[in-house]
């Protein structure tokens, strides 16, 4: 009996761990062929930094978007800020939001680093987001398709590799046709 006790329990840990690997976003790479590619982005609002305004990522379906987590006391993060400002001017005019998220400081500090840099697009709090998506390594950035599924996170910065590797998946995801209304 505990024989096949120990068995049921094995069967059922690697059976709980093979979906948790293809069902979770905290697995890594949503290319598209990998069944993850699929998986809708979580929905949260979050409050702006800069303003009284907030953001539902669902209100930007139809849109690619570039939803990056950083923070003003990660030197990757502020490596990465002047490509993320290049970015957003070469692709805001085609339908391309970035959806930029701040994490794990205080508000003001997040205030004073966003008023030296002075980003042309918009900063948000991201702690409501963070909480749905795995953002332990900073920067990390999701490209998100216009049907609002997740088909790419990107951890960490590498300026040659990065600046590439994002405009091919800017590129790739604009030259899919944008997804049937929804009735």
């Amino acid at each position: 009996m505990r024989y096949i006790a120990s068995w049921l329990l094995l069967f059922f840990v690697t059976g709980t761990l093979v979906v948790a690997a293809q069902s979770g976003i905290r697995q890594g790479d949503t290319r598209r062929g990998n069944p993850a590619s699929e998986v809708l982005a979580p929905d949260f609002i979050a409050p702006s930094l800069t303003d009284d305004t907030s953001i539902r990522l669902s209100s930007l379906r139809g849109k690619v978007v570039v939803m990056n987590f950083w923070a003003s006391w990660c030197p990757p993060c502020r490596a990465e800020f002047p490509l993320l400002v290049k970015l957003y001017d070469r692709y805001k005019e085609r339908g391309v939001v970035l959806l930029s998220l701040n994490l794990a400081e205080e508000a003001e500090t997040a205030r004073h680093f966003i008023q030296q840099a002075a980003p042309p697009f918009p900063v948000y709090a991201g702690a409501v987001a963070a909480a749905k998506y795995d953002a332990s390594r900073l920067p990390t950035t999701y490209f998100i398709d216009r049907a609002g599924r997740i088909r790419r996170r990107v951890s960490g910065f590498h300026p040659k590799r990065t600046e590439v590797e994002f405009s091919s998946l800017i590129d790739e995801l604009l030259a899919e046709p944008a997804p049937a209304a929804q009735p």
